[in-house]
């Protein structure tokens, strides 16, 4: 009976809130009339448009704006967080971010109608009911409402340097590991997530910590596309806008979290809750997310061509100084290439070992250059230097979640003793220009060497998520790029410089 009674009043409930939300409820492209003659009777039907969420989705939505009236959502700390409890602040940010996001997704809220807002709104209800990263994912009809920043970027790259990066890929391994993709030295990144993500911190709005989904999207999305968003927003606004990632996490993590639908639905609500914050632009850069697969026009195949693609595919054209402040539209393609190209550098073994191309330093190998990983390395500083700001915090942020995030575990690199090619002079005078441009110190410092050391920098992660406290850590991450590039050890991450086994049982590729 009293089960009865519990269900009765949850939709009671539900019965209210739509009274409530009625008041503010958005126009719907499916309210609209549909001319007859659009229609032919022999057509094949259309794909999913998802203008609408289906029952379960909607049900569970109403319970998480139940939970968010009641104060019930929030996970409870154990006694060794409670020193790092979440600011009052945050927690108001974070609750008026998710209704607003909730909402927007059942249809209500006191939203202008316009193309690109609807769009995001089949986009962000589609990752919801159907996870995935595809070809057909990329030209959904939502990917018109794509930004000018991803418009610009597929005007740099087409099909022939993925040919090339393909090419690149199997060439390599066949070149310097007897065809043998595996015996590339590399990190497990499957293994290395589940092993160590119970240890890790996600902040407040990424709960459970035992969520693969949520700790994957805080650790290697969140966290680095806030720190980079706040070299033009206060650590508060950074903190939201930064949400946009979400998407494009939940339809890359989809093969082994599309069962977390509850995590998923909260990630994109976050999302949506951040666009309708931002409004303009921000609307359209979360619909890139959409576009990982997309290619562009250009015949060009060059190691540029590789860094345009690459941000493409690796959704990285929300964070950059076009979209939040006044830089103009070139500059505004420094970030996104950078982020995905030092991404790059640090996980070139673990994608060969997996036989991915999907790597712009295996475009570098497949044009034949005599030293692949110096050259797009040197490129990677060069367009860094044009635009130091977005070139430093890009930089920096990758690094620190090379370094810290579960899931890539890059110091085991460095644990290996073998000889490397001598330092590049060039390279360090272009880190050194990045640096002291943008504002920051020349001050090398090893990077930790294994997870644990790393525990000193997740803890202030966590207070600069929960807490919008900075401690310092785009100077952390930069210094400890500095180290690499000073002393040559960037080049152990080069895939041509044999090193010790890493992973030596991997075999998940």
């Amino acid at each position: 009976m009293g089960a009865r009674i519990s269900i009765l009043s949850r939709r009671r409930r539900q019965r209210q809130r739509q009274r409530q939300l009625s008041h503010h409820k958005t126009v719907d492209d499916s309210s609209l009339p549909v001319s007859q003659d659009s229609k032919h009777p022999f057509e094949p039907p259309s794909p999913p448009t998802y203008d609408h969420l289906d029952a379960a989705s909607q049900a569970l939505i109403y319970r998480l704006l139940d939970e968010l009236d009641s104060g019930s959502w929030k996970p409870l700390p154990s006694v060794s967080e409670k020193p790092h409890e979440p600011s009052e602040r945050a927690v108001r940010a974070y609750v008026s971010q998710m209704r607003n996001g909730l909402s927007a997704l059942l249809g209500y809220g006191p939203i202008s109608r316009n193309q690109s807002w609807s769009d995001a709104l089949a986009y962000a209800r589609a990752v919801i009911q159907e996870p995935t990263d595809s070809v057909q994912r990329s030209k959904a009809t939502w990917a018109r409402s794509c930004s000018s920043i991803h418009r610009e970027l597929k005007t740099r790259f087409g099909p022939a340097v993925i040919s090339t990066a393909i090419q690149g890929c199997q060439q390599l391994i066949k070149d310097h590991y007897d065809g043998k993709r595996l015996a590339v030295s590399h990190v497990d990144k499957k293994t290395s997530f589940r092993e160590h993500f119970p240890l890790s911190k996600p902040s407040i709005s990424h709960y459970p910590a035992s969520s693969p989904l949520a700790v994957g999207a805080y650790e290697c999305a969140f966290l680095s596309c806030s720190l980079i968003s706040s070299a033009w927003l206060s650590p508060e606004e950074a903190m939201k806008y930064a949400s946009i990632c979400h998407l494009s996490v939940c339809d890359d993590y989809w093969s082994f979290t599309s069962t977390e639908t509850e995590v998923r639905v909260r990630l994109v609500a976050l999302a949506m809750g951040a666009a309708f914050e931002f409004g303009d632009e921000a609307v359209n850069v979360l619909v890139d997310g959409t576009a990982l697969q997309d290619v562009g026009s250009s015949k060009e195949v060059s190691l540029q061509a590789a860094m345009a693609w690459r941000a493409i595919n690796g959704a990285a054209t929300a964070y950059n100084g076009h979209v939040l402040s006044d830089d103009s539209l070139e500059q505004g393609l420094v970030t996104p290439q950078i982020i995905m190209a030092v991404h790059d550098m640090f996980d070139w073994r673990s994608d060969l070992a997996a036989g991915n191309h999907e790597n712009g330093f295996c475009v570098a190998y497949g044009l034949g250059l005599s030293d692949p990983f110096h050259d797009y390395l040197e490129a990677i500083l060069t367009l860094a230097a044009s635009h130091p700001r977005s070139g430093a915090y890009a930089i920096s942020a990758i690094t620190l979640a090379s370094f810290t995030a579960c899931r890539y575990s890059s110091y085991k690199y460095f644990e290996a003793d073998v000889e490397l090619p001598a330092p590049c002079p060039r390279c360090i005078e272009l880190v050194r220009k990045i640096t002291t441009e943008a504002g920051f110190s020349w001050a090398p410092r090893t990077p930790p060497g294994g997870l644990e050391d790393g525990e000193r920098i997740r803890r202030r992660c966590q207070l600069w998520a929960d807490r919008y406290e900075d401690h310092g850590l785009i100077q952390e991450g930069l210094s400890w790029f500095q180290y690499l590039v000073e002393t040559g050890k960037v080049r152990v991450l080069d895939a041509l410089v044999k090193i010790p086994a890493v992973d030596e049982d991997a075999n998940w590729a």
